[in-house]
C-alpha cells in the first residue's frame, strides 16, 4: 500500500517533461498508436498505385506541390491527407525562417506494393498519414527541426521517429488533433525570397574614362556640287596637225603643181 501511494505522489508532482517525455527513438508502441489513429478514421490503406489514384480523384488525398519553403526529392507519390499537407506547409515555413534552408520531403503516400523491404507492417504511409523529411547537415537546422517536432509530439499532434536506414525523420500526423491545433494557431509567415540585386552604375570618374576612351566619330562625308565636279574634269586635248595632216597637205601641193605644169605646157609649141 505504501509503495502504491509513493508511486501516485511521484506521478502527481512530476514535471510535465518527466511525465510525458518524448524522444526521437521509435518503438512498437508508437507504431501501434499511429496505426490505431488511421483505423479509427477509417482511412484506406492503399495497396497499389491505382488505389492512390482513386483516393486522389475522390479528394481524400491532395497534391503536394513544392514551393519556396520545401522541396520534393524522389517522391514517387506526391499526395497526402489534407492535414498532412497543412502540417508540411507550416513546418516548412517555420523551418526556413528558423535556419535559412528549405525543408526536403523524401516520402509521402506510399502504397503497400511500393513499400521498401524494411517498412514496418503497421506503417501509415499507405494511408497517406505520414511524411518523411531529410535530415539536414546543418546543426542549426537539425536542432530547430527536432525541437519543433518533439514539442508537437508532447501536445499529441504527431509521432516523430528519427530513422537510420536511410536517415530521415518519419512523422505520422494525427489529423484530428493537428486540424484542431491549426484552426486556433496562426500559421508562421514564410520568409520573403531575396530580391535580385540590380548591377551598380559606374562611378563618375570611371564613366569619364570610358567616355574619353571612345574614338571620336568620323567626319561626315558630303558630296561636292555637280558644277564643281565638272569644273575639275580635264579638258579634252586640242587636236593639232599630226603626220597625217602634213602628208595630206604635201600631196595637195604636188597635185596643184602638176595641174599648173600641164596647163602651162599645153600653151607652148612643142620643140622638135
Amino acid at each position: 500500500m505504501k509503495a502504491i501511494l509513493t508511486a501516485l505522489l511521484a506521478t502527481a508532482f512530476a514535471s510535465p517533461a518527466m511525465a510525458g517525455d518524448v524522444t526521437l527513438t521509435g518503438s512498437p508502441g508508437s507504431m501501434e498508436r499511429q496505426h490505431e489513429v488511421a483505423v479509427e478514421r477509417r482511412y484506406t490503406f492503399t495497396k497499389s498505385p491505382a488505389d492512390v489514384s482513386e483516393l486522389v480523384s475522390s479528394g481524400k488525398l491532395v497534391p503536394v506541390v513544392a514551393g519556396t519553403d520545401f522541396q520534393l526529392a524522389n517522391v514517387g507519390f506526391p499526395y497526402a491527407r489534407p492535414e498532412v499537407l497543412e502540417f508540411v506547409k507550416r513546418t516548412a515555413a517555420g523551418y526556413r525562417a528558423g535556419c535559412g534552408e528549405p525543408l526536403v520531403v523524401t516520402s509521402l503516400t506510399r502504397p503497400l506494393a511500393n513499400q521498401p523491404g524494411n517498412a514496418h507492417k503497421l506503417s501509415v504511409h499507405p494511408a497517406g498519414m505520414a511524411v518523411d523529411f531529410r535530415i539536414s547537415k546543418s546543426d542549426k537546422c537539425r536542432k530547430w527541426m527536432e525541437t519543433s517536432l518533439l514539442a508537437m509530439e508532447r501536445k499529441g499532434l504527431l509521432d516523430i521517429t528519427r530513422e537510420r536506414h536511410p536517415a530521415h525523420y518519419h512523422v505520422a500526423v494525427f489529423p484530428g488533433a493537428y486540424a484542431s491545433f491549426a484552426s486556433r494557431t496562426p500559421a508562421p509567415a514564410s520568409p520573403a525570397a531575396p530580391e535580385p540585386v540590380a548591377p551598380a552604375a559606374p562611378s563618375a570618374p570611371a564613366a569619364a574614362v570610358v567616355e574619353a576612351a571612345r574614338p571620336a566619330p568620323a567626319p561626315a562625308v558630303t558630296s561636292a556640287p555637280a558644277t564643281a565636279v565638272r569644273a575639275r574634269r580635264p579638258a579634252p586635248p586640242a587636236r593639232d596637225g599630226g603626220p597625217e595632216t602634213a602628208l595630206f597637205m604635201g600631196a595637195g601641193a604636188l597635185l596643184v603643181a602638176a595641174v599648173l605644169w600641164v596647163m602651162f605646157r599645153g600653151g607652148r609649141p612643142a620643140r622638135v
